[in-house]
């Protein structure tokens, strides 16, 4: 691992894309958008992101949920190598709105969400039917946590075709003996027993003090917050080592020593767990091609998440008069 060398690559393609992004694009959402070029081992060209952007602009209504804050984000995960950006903005816009007619919401979530379905068109339909199923049950499960921000997930995991209803249940069981470990209850803690089961539906009680002992690696030589609980269970379920958990930690040294990070240190620890995961993935033939092609759906949609509940919490403070 060629650290200074990632540390210069995050540098380098933050320059461009705050440039292109404007400033007033929140800086945990360019960070996102770093992370995920960088990760994914992807050139940055300004020109395709624009396209991207500009292409998203044209078929939304100035009301749409992608326009604002996320609308690069969007732009960024649909700029991939050699496809056409206005075919991949319509099949965008046809699954969203498949979801919508499952009873999805219209919000930035079922939007994230739809970049994690098939590009098959005829599976579309089948697949939102079995991501809302789930849904339903997660909400019957847990009730006042889940909720649009749980889209991507459903989708995500509903690809397993598991029952729907023991699927949900181990995610309850995962919630539950996780809190108990002292993680902290909210949304992130949800997020990270819904990918508990991502190999696995059944629970499985070692995988949680494999899960809790990552942790603590983490909390011993970083900057650990909730928003790193799901790519712990990530890390957990692909069997991550204790070597790799170093490199992990030393990534994350060498980027909080980059001006970038001094005020964002969180974000240092997610994106070295980032690209250690997609190292992990691309080495390690037992987890099987399907668990690989996915890897970039995954930390597509976990990126993408806490980047739409950072910039939701930065908009909800500025707009708060008790913090003027």
């Amino acid at each position: 691992m060629d650290t200074n060398g990632i540390v210069n690559e995050v540098d380098r393609t933050y320059k461009k894309v705050k440039s292109l992004a404007g400033w007033t694009v929140d800086k945990n959402v360019v960070l996102t958008i770093t992370s995920y070029y960088v990760t994914s081992e992807r050139e940055f060209f300004a020109e395709n992101l624009n396209h991207a952007m500009d292409s998203l602009k044209e078929n939304s209504s100035w009301l749409s949920p992608l326009r604002g804050n996320l609308l690069p984000m969007i732009a960024a995960f649909l700029d991939k190598p050699g496809v056409d950006i206005n075919e991949e903005t319509a099949r965008l816009f046809h699954k969203q709105r498949v979801l919508r007619n499952e009873g999805f919401r219209n919000t930035i979530h079922s939007y994230l969400a739809a970049l994690l379905m098939t590009d098959d068109s005829t599976l579309y339909e089948q697949e939102a039917k079995n991501a809302k199923s789930l849904y339903n049950e997660m909400k019957k499960t847990h009730f006042f946590l889940t909720s649009d921000d749980d889209y991507a997930y459903a989708v995500l995991l509903a690809k397993k075709n598991e029952n729907p209803v023991e699927h949900a249940r181990s995610m309850r069981l995962y919630y539950d003996a996780l809190r108990v470990k002292g993680l902290r209850s909210g949304d992130e803690l949800q997020w990270m027993s819904q990918l508990m089961t991502y190999v696995d539906i059944n629970f499985e009680e070692q995988l949680v003090s494999r899960a809790i002992s990552i942790l603590d690696c983490f909390k011993k030589e970083a900057k650990v917050q909730p928003l790193h609980y799901p790519m712990v269970a990530f890390l957990t379920v692909f069997g991550v080592s204790n070597t790799e958990i170093t490199e992990i930690i030393e990534l994350t040294h060498a980027l909080e020593d980059s001006k970038l990070f001094s005020w964002n240190k969180e974000m240092a620890l997610s994106i070295a767990m980032g690209y250690i995961m997609r190292e992990l993935t691309d080495s390690h033939e037992e987890i099987g091609v399907s668990l690989i092609a996915s890897i970039e759906l995954i930390v597509q949609a976990q990126q993408a998440v806490i980047a739409a509940t950072m910039a939701s919490m930065a908009a909800s403070s500025a707009n708060n008069p008790a913090n003027h």
